[in-house]
């Protein structure tokens, strides 16, 4: 097996044990799937044709606070501020939180980010040095103005329109609140509006996390850009008394390209998914799955299959290809900018995800691990090639 970044051997390193997952799956279903790519959460359709993909999430009865060390997350309330220039925001208050103690706008953060201390209203939860008497905690944050470096903290966040549906149907009658309400809902689920994670924060104990947002249109990229006096004065406030420093959200970003190949394990489907991340000048980025020709599914026979995708004046399009090299995923004339633009205006770089399905698992594994990852330029490549059935990996790159 050859995995390289533009040309350079010597990547590879193995870690294989015995297989020791469930029995082997053979596809019987009737409704074949089809191929499947997502770009930037975009599920591309293969032709001019695009459709949102959006992740819905569940209030699943986290308790607030809690914290889960071994999953590396804690219980997080999200609240958010609505801008009160939206059209069809009728409410006096546009500040006011949406999203308080009750209903399903509790998610989670990540405790292994690494966060910044702030005192909040000197509040002291945490033991201080017993020789110098010094506070050793304080509390932890991340704050971004562009709600960027917020999202690496951010493990899973409500669906925004379900909580605020939830106030809505609180209001009695057609109050301006539950106009106003229904607004910002119609607003999210076409697109028109959007939500600023800005900060994620301890607020007065261990573990009672808050990640407050801005509800405003799409062209804000930035909580400053926001014209509602009421929301910056607030927002303002609250940087001010926990004396909150901006977070680089480019800093912990790093300059490579990452590809993920995984072979899962479902009740109907045999299916692969590859991830690639790109966040370099990597020029291209070529990856083959060296299954046998016979066993890829798919709804309709083809040889290559374009996924067009546009972002501002950039232009990209991907190709998989069926054929008998097996399955290969091409991503050509990748624009630098384009890359700079995602990770200075996105938290990361471009994110493409191609799901690809076997007929029958039998010899798929060993033909996966003789997958081949190749840039066009020279550049940091990391990744790996994992299977549900057993803990058999194949490492790429560092």
């Amino acid at each position: 097996m050859f995995i390289a970044c533009s040309g350079d051997d010597g990547l590879l390193t193995r870690s294989l044990t015995p297989y020791k997952g469930a029995a082997q799956q053979q596809t019987t279903t009737e409704v074949l799937p089809a191929t499947k790519v997502f770009i930037q959460g975009q599920h591309m359709q293969g032709s001019d044709t695009r459709s949102m993909a959006t992740t819905r999430y569940s209030w699943d009865g986290l308790s607030f606070p809690s914290v889960n060390t071994e999953e590396g997350w804690e219980a997080a309330r999200f609240s958010i501020r609505i801008d009160g220039t939206i059209p069809g925001w009728l409410n006096e208050s546009s500040a006011k939180y949406w999203g308080g103690f009750q209903g399903p706008n509790l998610g989670k953060v990540a405790t292994g980010y690494t966060y910044g201390r702030y005192d909040d209203r000197g509040l002291d939860y945490y033991k201080k040095d017993t020789k110098t008497g010094e506070n050793v905690g304080l509390f932890r944050y991340v704050y971004d103005e562009a709600g960027i470096a917020t999202q690496d903290a951010i493990i899973q966040a409500p669906d925004v329109a379900t909580f605020l549906a939830y106030w809505r149907d609180k209001e009695n009658g057609d109050t301006p609140n539950k106009l106003a309400l229904q607004a910002a809902i119609d607003g999210l689920i076409n697109n028109e509006l959007k939500v600023l994670w800005y900060v994620v924060k301890e607020v007065g104990a261990q573990y009672s996390w808050h990640v407050n947002g801005i509800l405003t249109t799409n062209d804000v990229g930035n909580v400053q850009d926001v014209t509602d006096p009421e929301v910056t004065d607030s927002i303002h406030q609250e940087v001010e008394e926990g004396n909150l420093v901006d977070t680089d959200p480019l800093a912990s970003i790093p300059n490579n390209v990452e590809v993920d190949i995984h072979l899962q394990e479902h009740q109907d489907w045999n299916e692969i998914k590859v991830s690639t991340h790109i966040r370099t000048d990597a020029g291209s980025v070529t990856i083959n799955l060296p299954l046998h020709y016979d066993n890829i599914v798919e709804q309709d026979d083809f040889a290559v299959r374009y996924y067009d995708y546009y972002l501002t004046e950039y232009e990209l399009t991907p190709l998989v290809t069926h054929d008998e090299h097996g399955v290969t995923i091409s991503i050509n004339n990748i624009n630098p900018d384009l890359i700079k633009y995602l990770k200075e205006n996105y938290g990361d770089g471009l994110t493409i995800e191609v799901h690809s399905y076997a007929k029958q698992l039998d010899n798929v594994w060993n033909e996966l691990k003789n997958s081949i990852v190749t840039t066009g330029n020279a550049c940091t490549l990391k990744g790996q090639i994992t299977t549900a059935y057993s803990d058999d990996k194949v490492v790429i790159g560092e």
